[in-house]
């Protein structure tokens, strides 16, 4: 299924949704192979990490700062995207903002707004991005101690500091995720969202969870597994 949040907004979802990892079923990490792929399985979401060169410009690749001629033009993506998907959506793991008016004019190039978000923030970066007026919505990415994901006046905290820095939600590890975490943020209108599930144990233990959506490399099994739960 696709993101359908309460308030139109694209990224919350009445059952768990599958994202696929940006090296899923076996492709190369953030390449022309994993985005057909996704496109051949059907993903629901395609996460995509998002970096700079350091000129600016915005590719695809898994690393704080990117060389001259390295990773995939991001922009580029974009239109590959738009011209091959109709309801896929795209979750943008950022690795850095330094330029991120640059990502957000590809978006709304190809007029992806819509069924773009970003996860990878972390709080300091989350604060900067609300300041800036941004429009596209994202995740805070947050870590803590394992030993808090059961206490509910933690998690409260926790959900009132994702409020805070204006994100829709908690992107984080599956070793943070707790059904007491899921219920705190629901309470409070906020998305829950964990990576990366590779092993069927896993998957069948975060679908008990039922958090809006789950990351995986094995985005076909995940979703065989959530249709059966």
């Amino acid at each position: 299924m696709i993101l359908k949040a309460k308030n139109s907004s694209p990224l919350s979802a009445d059952s768990v949704t599958v994202t696929a990892h940006s090296g899923c079923e076996g492709t190369a990490d953030n390449s022309m192979e994993f985005l057909e792929k996704c496109i051949e399985i059907n993903a629901e979401v395609a996460e995509i990490d998002v970096t700079f060169r350091r000129d600016g410009t915005p590719v695809i690749i898994h690393r704080d700062i990117a060389e001259n001629e390295e990773g995939l033009l991001f922009c580029s993506v974009m239109k590959f995207l738009s011209e091959n998907t109709e309801n896929m959506r795209f979750n943008l793991d950022l690795k850095a903002i330094s330029n991120i008016e640059a990502v957000t004019d590809a978006i709304e190039k190809y007029s992806l707004e819509s069924r773009c978000f970003f996860t990878g923030v972390k709080p300091e970066q989350a604060l900067l991005l609300k300041a800036s007026g941004i429009k596209i919505p994202y995740y805070l990415n947050k870590s803590f101690s394992p030993l808090k994901k059961h206490s509910k006046s933690f998690l409260k905290k926790l959900a009132d500091e994702v409020v805070q820095c204006g994100a829709i939600g908690i992107n984080c590890n599956y070793r943070y995720a707790s059904r007491e975490m899921v219920s705190v943020f629901r309470e409070k209108g906020l998305l829950t969202s964990f990576w990366t599930a590779n092993t069927e144990k896993v998957m069948r233990k975060l679908l008990l969870l039922s958090p809006d959506n789950i990351t995986t490399r094995y985005p076909v099994l995940l979703k065989k597994l959530a249709e059966e739960n």
